[in-house]
């Protein structure tokens, strides 16, 4: 549980070796390089603010290119596939091959752009397609429609209401004929040839809108409608081979991907040195670079450097007064997962303690109690257990682990109230049923030893600073008092005289920090001696380690219940295991979900308020960070 000691660095050395001591740096993965400060002048070098902005747009089409090629990998990795470590002539390999993968890059872009547009032109095929299939019977050529010097010949439609009336107004258009297309018979639309003289023009038009009579326009197409449905179709049926041919392209570009991802998170790496190179304060020839270094790599870093270049100047100092450096937490294997679930609250205040070593046992004590049946716990420590191994432990591994030692206390409570699937066994202690208030007792004590630990911590804190009277003031008079209440119900007398001595000396040196009097310091004590209720609310929080335990188990009964009354026929059978394994499976999410989420509730709101100190600011080192491999060193 320890919260590393940062000291602060600073580096100067002749600017051609910038880059080697950064790239060092980031090998070590142990240097946060700071900004320099805004009112320091430096050498913009224009040149390497470029390569960063190049660099920059040419990952984010890699990572477009990777996501397009991914279906095709004929390499496939699964959720539960660790990242694969490259060496460094890998790396240079991809490197040198840049060109190479940029003309792929190019090429898979060239293939969605015309993908576009070929879903375009399908989408105005489709739409044209749809506008002449009516007009199948009609034999005139498309490209004839229309006005010559003597007269005007289209295609129209008309709703049939307004048909029958032009057809009794045709005599208003001496020289209008029409001809109706078959296959209009019965139909809301008739549609029909029209043909009048142009001296009849304005006559025709007038007549045509007045009855809403419409023009259909075939421009671009010659011949009858057949043939311009068979152009498209021919057309839409080479766009389909095209797009097949487009597909086995993009099928043999993925045989490229792995060097691609290596491109990709080198040229990751490359970008981030860049970055960390611009936050230094160049001259002419030389280069001034601070940041951050856990004490223990100070010599390690001192001597990379001295290596790269004897002539540079390395100074370590520790942080200034009222400077706060970045928090670093440093944690077993088996503690660290648990660092997680602090970061989800705030990182801890650099001068405050770690809390998850000692938040550790409580979380999964508090999560097993919730879950609490056997049978779960077996599946969650299996499932946790093997995608842990799988992933060594990394990214979504550690979840996994969290949820594995879940498993385990889950087995243990469950087999403690006899909870198996939803069967409750007699081989158990406790019933949450049967044994009710026990069990409720119980879960209230455990979480007193959870607020006394909470206080614990908080005098730990003060003596590791000097301040022991602060200790048993603080936190040694309300251990004496919340002990005492507890002791009360066990005997008496003994339990009365330590929770009174606890509330006198509460009384006394609560309010010791106020100015004034000493009736003013008394109305203080009063005032924070009625922070009892406050721990007593507190306790009864701990009610939904009862509360949700129960419920785990009450679910579990009705979802078997549920299946027995369906089994006794074959199909009944079938559908009884249905019911067990989806039941049982949404019963374990479910309330697993929610345990994970009211352990957490129960460490930041009852535990850490008693000690836990935040503001902190997460340790940010340069370092090799990357997306689709490891890079070894």
């Amino acid at each position: 549980m320890a919260i590393v000691e940062m000291k602060r660095v600073e580096l100067l050395g002749l600017k051609r070796d910038k880059m080697r001591y950064l790239k060092k740096m980031q090998q070590m993965g142990c240097v946060e390089v700071t900004q320099r400060p805004p009112d320091e002048t430096t050498m913009q070098d224009a040149q390497s603010e470029k390569r960063e902005e190049d660099i920059d747009k040419l990952i984010a089409r890699l990572d477009v290119a990777i996501g397009k090629l991914r279906p095709y990998d004929p390499v496939k990795q699964g959720m539960l596939t660790p990242r694969p470590e490259v060496t460094q002539d890998q790396v240079a390999a991809a490197l040198a091959a840049r060109g190479e993968i940029t003309a792929v890059v190019e090429r898979l872009e060239e293939i969605e752009r015309r993908r576009g547009e070929m879903r375009s032109q399908d989408a105005r095929d489709r739409t044209l397609s749809e506008q002449l299939l009516p007009w199948i019977t009609m034999q005139e050529p498309l490209e004839k429609l229309g006005k010559t010097r003597k007269a005007a010949v289209y295609a129209v439609e008309s709703p049939r209401a307004a048909w029958e009336k032009l057809e009794a107004r045709l005599f208003e258009v001496p020289s209008l004929t029409v001809q109706t297309l078959t296959g209009n018979e019965g139909k809301g639309t008739v549609r029909a040839l029209a043909a009048w003289h142009l001296e009849d023009d304005a006559k025709a038009e007038e007549l045509f809108r007045e009855l809403g009579i419409s023009r259909v326009s075939f421009e671009g197409y010659k011949g009858t409608a057949v043939d311009a449905l068979g152009v498209i179709g021919q057309r839409m049926q080479d766009a389909d081979q095209e797009r097949e041919a487009l597909l086995q392209e993009q099928i043999k570009m993925a045989d490229r991907l792995s060097t691609m991802r290596i491109l990709r998170d080198a040229l990751a790496v490359e970008r981030d040195q860049l970055a960390a190179a611009r936050k230094a304060t160049d001259t002419r020839s030389t280069f001034l670079l601070r940041g951050w270094v856990p004490a223990n790599r100070a010599e390690a870093l001192a001597e990379a450097a001295r290596k790269i270049s004897p002539v540079c100047e390395i100074q370590f100092s520790d942080p200034e007064e009222g400077e706060k450096p970045p928090t670093m937490l440093h944690n077993s294997k088996a503690v660290s997962p648990f660092e997680s679930i602090v970061r989800m609250y705030s990182t801890p205040d650099p001068g405050g303690i770690d809390p998850s070593f000692i938040m550790l046992p409580f979380w999964v004590c508090f999560f097993g109690m919730m879950v609490s049946d056997a049978g779960y716990g077996i599946l969650m420590g299996l499932g946790g257990a093997f995608v842990w191994w799988k992933l060594k432990g990394k990214g979504l591994g550690q979840m996994a682990f969290i949820i594995a030692l879940g498993g385990l206390s889950t087995i243990l409570w469950g087999a403690f109230y006899g909870g198996w699937f939803g069967v409750s066994v007699p081989a158990r202690v406790l019933s949450p049923m049967d044994d009710a208030i026990k069990v409720l007792l119980l879960c209230v004590g455990v979480g007193a030893i959870h607020l006394l630990t909470g206080l614990g911590v908080a005098a730990y804190m003060n003596i590791k600073r000097g301040k022991p009277l602060d200790a048993l003031f603080d936190q040694g008079f309300w251990v004496m008092l919340l002990a005492g209440l507890g002791l009360m119900l066990v005997n008496g007398t003994v339990g009365k005289v330590l929770a009174i001595a606890g509330a006198v000396g509460i009384l006394l040196t609560a309010g010791r920090a106020k100015e004034g009097n000493f009736l003013k310091k008394i109305v203080g004590g009063l005032g924070a001696l009625y922070g009892v209720t406050s721990y007593l609310s507190d306790l009864l929080s701990y009610a939904r380690l009862f509360g949700m335990g129960l419920a785990t188990g009450v679910i579990g009964m009705v979802v078997n219940m549920l299946a027995t009354l369906v089994s006794g026929s074959f199909f009944g059978n079938i559908l009884a295991v249905v019911i067990l394994v989806a039941m049982h499976t949404f019963n374990l999410f479910i309330n697993a979900l929610g345990a994970y989420v009211h352990s957490c509730r129960l460490q930041y709101i009852e535990f850490f308020n008693k000690f836990y100190e935040d503001g902190g600011k997460d340790f940010m080192p340069l370092t090799n960070s990357t997306r689709y491999v490891d890079i070894a060193d």
